[in-house]
């Protein structure tokens, strides 16, 4: 049996060891809430949570570090509300629909905390490639495509034959078999 590849690059001061959130970055992600959103099935209405962020962000980011301290999330969080969303084609036809999973917005929150941290974390010890553009701040995947047709026009200049393999991904999601995926899951 093959021995195990070692899957971090860096050094061990880059590693996220700790995550810790203060009730500014709980305000400043109320503030940033849509609150035309519909509820998850918590049915606790955005709208809400805004109103009430000065009375319940202490709490909140009170729960959200205990659950980062101990690695448990809360039940109720893991709850959704699922509703199909047609897609395309005939109503009439249920593989014509996605489902859409409304979750808890205080998940929600907690989601989009944790993933800053981790986009800042590894923005921050440059652990994410330059040419990484999905989820970076800086850059689009625009950017990415005008250099690589610079670099193929470069080769296809210089005489040279260019071979490209082009995987389209846009609608995987929509082409697994739900049951495969929920056997996986």
């Amino acid at each position: 049996m093959p021995s195990a590849q070692v899957l971090f690059h860096g050094n061990a001061a880059d590693k996220l060891l700790d995550i810790t959130i203060t009730k500014d970055t709980v305000l400043r992600k109320f503030d940033s809430l849509c609150t035309d959103k519909a509820a998850g099935a918590d049915d606790m209405a955005i709208r809400v949570l805004v109103e009430l962020k000065d009375v319940i962000s202490v709490p909140i980011t009170r729960i959200i570090n205990a659950s980062i301290q101990s690695g448990v999330v809360l039940d109720e969080w893991k709850l959704a509300n699922v509703t199909p969303v047609h897609k395309t084609g005939s109503k009439g036809y249920v593989g014509n629909y996605h489902p859409l999973s409304l979750t808890s917005q205080i998940c929600k929150l907690y989601e989009s905390i944790i993933r800053d941290a981790v986009i800042d974390h590894l923005d921050k010890h440059g652990l994410i490639k330059k040419t990484q553009r999905g989820f970076s701040k800086v850059g689009s995947c625009l950017n990415n495509q005008i250099r690589f047709l610079d670099k193929v026009t470069g080769h296809l200049d210089a005489d040279e034959s260019v071979d490209i393999i082009c995987l389209d991904f846009s609608q995987a999601f929509d082409k697994v078999p739900c049951h495969t995926l929920l056997l996986k899951l």
